[in-house]
């Protein structure tokens, strides 16, 4: 039988890998995007070629470029 301690261990160990996941699949997100800028000129044609706003594009662009500049 395992212990509530290993349980709750193991949950914080899970958790620490899906939040090191989602954070690598952001930047990954944002290289995409700014790839799609350079190849399409403009947030807002990657924005209309995605089917999303324009802000959704421009936020995810600034807050990768924000953590590379810290």
């Amino acid at each position: 039988m395992t212990t509530w301690r290993a349980r709750h261990d193991e949950a914080v160990r899970k958790q620490a890998a899906a939040l090191k996941a989602y954070r690598e699949a952001t930047d990954e997100r944002a290289l995409a995007l700014l790839a799609g800028v350079d190849e399409l000129g403009t947030q807002a044609a990657v924005a209309l070629e995605l089917g999303v706003k324009t802000p959704s594009v421009n936020q995810a662009i600034r807050a990768y470029q924000k953590k590379q500049d810290e």
